[in-house]
């Protein structure tokens, strides 16, 4: 069937999202997607999608408020607290609209949206949950934050932080040749690029509060609540999360399958890993039927 361009309304705003597949079809569980931090789902969800979609998937891929099409108060927010709520708007919807339960959905996120798939299911049973190289614990993720930029950063957050309450921004990139950004792995600049469309126009920049309170964001402080059977991929080479913490985290869930590739961060979307991964998707949204 053809994709469908839906609106979905939270608070005083909208978010986008994208439907594929037949979501009348009750038989068929939901994968719900969304990006990472700063990402857009035009980079490179829209072919996971139609991946899953060809495995009589329905799929709902969204994205976060501020970004795409979606509209927000705040252009590009990455804040934790409002994204997981944009997560719950979404579930809302599908019930409402399309009569689909929890126990129908698959959650699916990546790096930063994997801590929210990771978070959600902690809280309630989901059908399933795909954390791909998720964020999984803020604390370890700063130790490999470059430590000559950690101070400068947090000055910048803190200002972004104060002139919020005037109704203002202050703006980091999200990522930077010289590192002094918001994603600062050695791989970050060239990675990040590699999965932004030629002809898609993405602003490289996202408020800097997010260094503030990034270090606070920990799923694998929860992640023993989770009851939902989980795949969790981890990336040995991962410039932004230490591994580390990923197979730390992955054996505090009852359910779970963890399976560790040597990649990079953003391998995700480039062969031959793109391909290996999903081939691991596929073989446990069998075993999830």
């Amino acid at each position: 069937m053809a994709m469908q361009e839906i609106f979905i309304p939270i608070q005083n705003d909208q978010i986008q999202a994208d439907l594929y597949g037949d979501f009348h079809d009750l038989t068929k569980s939901t994968i719900i997607m969304a990006h990472g931090l700063g990402g857009e789902k035009q980079c490179g969800l829209t072919e996971f999608a139609k991946f899953y979609e060809e495995m009589e998937f329905n799929v709902c891929v969204f994205d976060h408020r501020g970004f795409g099409q979606s509209t927000g108060k705040v252009k590009h927010l990455v804040d934790k607290h409002s994204q997981l709520q944009d997560w719950n708007a979404v579930i809302e919807y599908l019930n409402q609209q399309f009569q689909i339960t929890k126990q129908q959905i698959i959650l699916w996120g990546y790096s930063f949206s994997g801590a929210h798939a990771l978070t959600l299911a902690s809280n309630d049973h989901f059908k399933g949950v795909i954390a791909n190289f998720p964020h999984t614990d803020g604390l370890a993720s700063l130790t490999l934050y470059p430590k000559k930029y950690l101070l400068p950063a947090t000055a910048i957050a803190i200002q972004d932080l104060v002139l919020a309450s005037f109704g203002k921004i202050k703006t980091m990139p999200v990522v930077a040749k010289d590192r002094f950004a918001i994603l600062a792995g050695k791989d970050c600049y060239d990675g990040y690029w590699s999965i932004v469309p030629k002809e898609k126009q993405w602003d490289n920049a996202v408020p800097a509060r997010i260094v503030a309170t990034i270090g606070l964001y920990r799923p694998t402080t929860v992640a023993h609540k989770i009851q939902s059977d989980t795949l969790v991929m981890g990336a040995a080479k991962d410039s932004l999360i230490p591994i580390s913490a990923t197979r730390k985290m992955a054996k505090k869930i009852k359910s779970s399958q963890y399976i560790e590739l040597q990649c990079g961060h953003f391998d995700l979307f480039h062969e031959p890993h793109k391909s290996q991964i999903l081939e691991c998707h596929t073989l446990f949204l069998k075993h999830l039927r």
